[in-house]
């Protein structure tokens, strides 16, 4: 069946990978939080992005438990941070936001298979090394959220979820604290721990 507009309008911000983990404390705090770009195409080029809350209520991390960006291509980070990142509440509010430190990534690396039970992503930046892991991968669901269903408020986003039942932020071998907790995309309850692929941030006509 034909699409009614088979050309979406508006403005393509930047598309690729997004996954990301949260991790709360028993009282329902964030206790660490990790976001990942692997961007295939925006105004800025390519590249790939950490963001890190190793202790979320905090301007300065610890050094097992870190806040920072670490990145291959610092003209991409500063896009993502002022159109993107910083329209996320919940890091954007975060008291390291306008602090973090920025590293240069010395290697990215992906293992695992999203079709089975355990993805990874590792980013490198001189001694610190930090694993992204997921597990329990849940079958994919195609998503076409409209701004007011985005963090953002602004675009219109079209990605593939896969939720996560476990996940690990490991900074240099230690295990970051914290448990999953729930989040609600597109009308569904969810877990706090997601893997998004081809996602794609569109400006829409009316916000140009």
């Amino acid at each position: 069946m034909p699409l009614n507009e088979p050309i979406t309008p508006g403005v393509v911000d930047w598309t690729g990978e997004n996954p990301g983990i949260f991790l709360k404390n028993p009282d329902g705090s964030f206790s660490a939080m990790a976001l990942f770009f692997r961007v295939a195409w925006s105004p800025i080029g390519q590249g790939q992005v950490l963001l890190l809350y190793g202790t979320p209520n905090q301007v300065n991390g610890t050094t097992d438990a870190p806040n920072l960006i670490i990145s291959d291509n610092p003209a991409l980070t500063a896009f993502l941070k002022k159109n993107f990142i910083s329209k996320l509440a919940v890091f954007a509010n975060a008291p390291a936001f306008e602090t973090l430190p920025e590293f240069l990534a010395s290697g990215v690396r992906t293992s695992g298979d999203p079709m089975s039970h355990r993805y990874s992503e590792t980013i490198a930046a001189g001694e610190l090394t930090i694993e992204l892991v997921w597990e329990g991968l849940e079958p994919p669901r195609a998503l076409e959220l409209s701004p007011h269903e985005v963090g953002s408020g602004e675009h219109n986003m079209f990605s593939l979820l896969i939720p996560a039942q476990a996940a690990h932020i490991i900074v240099n071998g230690t295990h970051l604290s914290g448990e999953l907790g729930t989040r609600v995309q597109a009308g569904f309850e969810t877990t706090s721990a997601f893997l998004y692929f081809s996602e794609t941030w569109i400006i829409p006509p009316e916000a140009l």
